[in-house]
């Protein structure tokens, strides 16, 4: 496809020749004409009425004999070419190697409009008054293009594209650097935000399985915020600076959970929904080893566990009949208990060894006592207190 400036040259090329053969077909003219004159004299004056007229030029002059049209053969087929009377050439229509073309200028000669077949199909485009290209309508192959510019510039400004399987458009600022995207595709639409060196800023439309995904983004293109759909329903990402860390909110199979990471990835506190149905809550430590844990123990009610080097060290729960206290060894074994016998109506400790048998407990019903126990189990001293005199 021939550039507008190809274009140009090709028919100032031509309209110099035209000129230069003006003045010898005016002759051939004159001679016709006088022809033309003994032939109606010697017909009697009788009207000649001509079915064909065959001629390689045919020119339109005005009052002072200056060509206002010129209808002539070029190599590649038929051209008319008008003049405004101040001497410009203003229109040609003409054939070219692809079909048809039509251009007009300005008085100032600056190309302000066109219209030509191209290897593609047809194309439109109009110029400013410099001849700058400011818009441009090309059907192509398989689709079609739509094009803007703004003054300064030929770069789009905004241009609309469609084929077989896309639609999209681009929205540019005056710097010439692309800022908005959008479009339509066979796997859906979207939008997309471009900041500096075309980094994606934000993104709007569809995931590979055409569920929706939004993606924020820092200048430097680096994902900040990413909402989406997972298998068990919404998911949202919020990143640290650094790219890792943040926050997620999501669902799995048992219902909605939130993780909170460090700057190195590792997550460090959680709430979700347990096995149960009940909330769990969680925290850990920078290196994501299991800290302290929350949740929902059983008979509905709530349980404490604290840990340290994956270690268990304590609980803390309730049962039916009271609140419970378990404090562990390094071994795993309960050392310290306290909580409430069945009938819930005082308290009762145990201090246990470490192979988790009892060393010392203390009740306060049906009579206050501490039993002593001995390390093999075998003997006891119990302790109750004084009795009224």
């Amino acid at each position: 496809m021939s550039t507008t400036h190809q274009r140009l040259d090709r028919i100032e090329h031509e309209l110099a020749q035209l000129r230069r053969s003006r003045a010898r077909w005016r002759r051939v003219a004159l001679g016709l004409t006088g022809l033309a004159a003994a032939g109606a004299v010697a017909g009697l004056a009788q009207e000649q009425v001509a079915a064909v007229i065959r001629a390689s030029r045919i020119e339109l002059v005005d009052d002072q004999g200056k060509v206002s049209a010129l209808l002539s053969v070029t190599d590649s087929g038929g051209q008319l070419d008008i003049w405004a009377r101040g001497g410009a050439n203003v229109m040609r229509l003409a054939a070219s190697e692809t079909g048809g073309d039509l251009a007009m200028w300005n008085s100032s000669g600056n190309a302000v409009a066109g219209i030509y077949a191209s290897s593609g199909g047809g194309r439109m485009e109009v110029a400013r008054g410099d001849g700058e290209l400011a818009a441009y309508l090309e059907a192509t192959p398989d689709g079609s293009d739509l094009a803007m510019s703004r003054a300064g510039s030929e770069q789009a400004a905004a241009r609309f594209r469609v084929n077989q399987d896309r639609s999209d458009a681009l929205l540019a600022r005056a710097d010439e650097s692309a800022v908005l995207l959008f479009g339509v595709t066979t796997k859906g639409a979207a939008v997309s935000v471009l900041g500096e060196g075309d980094r994606e800023i934000a993104y709007l439309g569809g995931d590979a399985r055409r569920a929706g995904l939004l993606r924020l983004a820092d200048p430097k293109g680096s994902s900040m915020v990413e909402a989406g759909v997972g298998d068990q329903g919404g998911e949202l990402m919020v990143r640290h600076a650094t790219g890792q860390g943040g926050s997620v909110l999501g669902n799995n199979d048992r219902g909605g959970f939130v993780e909170a990471r460090n700057v190195d990835g590792k997550g460090v506190a959680s709430m979700g929904v347990q096995e149960n149905g009940g909330g769990r809550a969680s925290v850990s430590t920078a290196g994501g080893q299991m800290a302290a844990v929350m949740d929902q123990g059983k008979d509905e009610s709530g349980t404490v566990q604290i840990y340290a080097g994956g270690n268990r060290l304590a609980a803390m729960g309730g049962s039916g009949t009271g609140g419970l206290l378990n404090l562990f060894n390094l071994a795993g074994k309960a050392v310290v208990m306290a909580g409430t016998p069945s009938d819930g109506s005082a308290g009762m400790v145990s201090v246990n060894g470490e192979n988790g048998s009892p060393a010392v407990t203390a009740s306060a019903l049906p009579d206050p006592e501490m039993t002593v126990f001995s390390s093999d189990q075998m003997r006891k001293r119990v302790i109750t207190p004084p009795q009224p005199q």
